[in-house]
């Protein structure tokens, strides 16, 4: 008999996060012949006070149909968190089976918890057969509030259809050819992206032959085009997706995102599918991922100076970029493209149908 699991996921014509999470790993879901994957597309309201109330509603609706296991996606924030503890709670007064997958992890909202929420937690969200995290930090956090079951320190993924079977590395012999850094994220304060254009800015004053791209949109948009209108050598590209992001990556140098909290982001994986070295920093879900002098350098959050150092170290050491990108390369398709991740979230989930 074929086994029944729906997922609630974001609107996922959305770009990036969990959309592109799901949106990856759909296709791998729907090759298995024994069991049949679907989906409740759940936020999106807006301001609309009643939101969460027509989730929960679409969700009892969802679940009139036969239903195994359903597979919540939270992040670790006051709308998501909520939403989906009623979401379980509800599931768990109806006996229905559930895990959860935490896809972002807010720590200003993990000391409201703390000091609030534990016994809520425990009582909703605790209650789910296994719990997925993006890092050993919070899994270590979820044991401090009292979860007994079980809990995986995943992954999250890149599209294999898209990243597949691309060039390591586009190195030129030539020192004089121009380096591209490529910043690819929402562009919020909380990326690093002033301290990424500081950085910049400074090593072109050593007469460092390169270029900053900028791949993206969000809050500081405006800001940021008015901060960086007169450097011809930074470029702003706007939103970008498809065939766009892929030649994006393709011909950069190396790829920098100095975040300042995160989950496990799904730029670095992909800029690691095209083998590309990382600048990144030691928060969330990169903490205990990425390795750090192996799949590139970690910079201490906020600090342009360090990001600086790092930036510079890569850009003067052609064959050093080639390793740690080969590296990349490999580790990515091997372990983090979308068929092999949902392979091994199947085999976690598999248990409980």
């Amino acid at each position: 008999m074929i086994r029944q699991i729906l997922v609630t996921v974001p609107k996922l014509s959305l770009p990036g996060g969990v959309s592109a999470f799901w949106n990856a790993l759909l296709p791998e879901f729907h090759k298995m012949d024994e069991v049949h994957f679907r989906t409740l597309e759940i936020g999106g309201h807006g301001k609309n006070v009643f939101g969460p109330l027509i989730d929960l509603w679409n969700l009892r609706k969802a679940t009139k149909l036969s239903t195994d296991l359903i597979l919540l996606n939270p992040s670790l924030g006051s709308r998501s968190f909520f939403r989906d503890a009623f979401f379980a709670k509800y599931l768990i007064r109806n006996n229905i089976p559930f895990v959860v997958f935490f896809h972002g992890w807010n720590l200003q909202f993990e000391e409201r918890i703390d000091k609030k929420y534990i016994s809520f937690f425990q009582n909703s969200l605790g209650r789910a057969k296994k719990i997925f995290v993006l890092s050993s930090d919070f899994k270590e956090k979820l044991l401090a509030w009292g979860y007994q079951g079980e809990i995986v320190v995943a992954t999250t993924t890149v599209d294999a259809k898209l990243f597949q079977k691309q060039v390591v590395i586009n190195e030129s012999n030539s020192s004089l050819d121009c380096q591209k850094i490529l910043f690819l994220s929402r562009l919020i304060k909380d990326k690093g992206i002033y301290e990424t254009i500081k950085a910049f800015e400074n090593l072109r004053t050593d007469n460092f032959n390169i270029q900053l791209i900028i791949a993206g949109s969000g809050e500081e948009s405006e800001a940021i085009k008015l901060l960086v209108e007169q450097n011809e050598n930074i470029t702003l590209t706007g939103h970008v997706e498809g065939q766009e992001k892929i030649e994006l990556y393709k011909n950069c140098t190396l790829y920098c995102l100095p975040s300042y909290s995160e989950g496990l982001p799904t730029s670095v994986l992909e800029a690691m599918s095209f083998g590309k070295p990382i600048i990144t920093t030691p928060v969330g879900g990169l903490k205990s991922f990425f390795q750090d002098g192996v799949m590139g350098y970690f910079v201490q959050p906020k600090d342009a100076d360090d990001l600086e150092m790092k930036l510079r170290t890569l850009l003067k050491d052609q064959s050093l970029r080639l390793k740690m990108g080969t590296f990349n390369f490999d580790y990515a398709h091997q372990h983090i493209m979308s068929d092999k991740v949902a392979k091994k979230m199947f085999d976690e989930i598999n248990m409980f149908l």
